[in-house]
């Protein structure tokens, strides 16, 4: 079966998703690459901020 897959954007919309996701990688005890998913999605619309400030090579950590 073919399935239409595409990229998109983080949204604080598709939370409930995401979680899901995150979840059940985290319960599958597989490491988590990209290192980007290891980030801690408690509070949701900030996590999402914060990605799409790095975008923007805005807020960056030293280094």
């Amino acid at each position: 079966m073919e399935e239409n897959v595409r990229l998109i954007q983080p949204t604080p919309i598709l939370e409930k998703e995401y979680l899901d996701f995150y979840d059940e990688w985290k319960l599958s005890g597989e490491d988590m690459i990209p290192w980007v998913i290891k980030k801690d999605p408690t509070h949701f619309p900030e996590m999402v901020q914060s990605l799409l400030d790095a975008e923007m090579g805005e807020k960056l950590p030293e280094g």
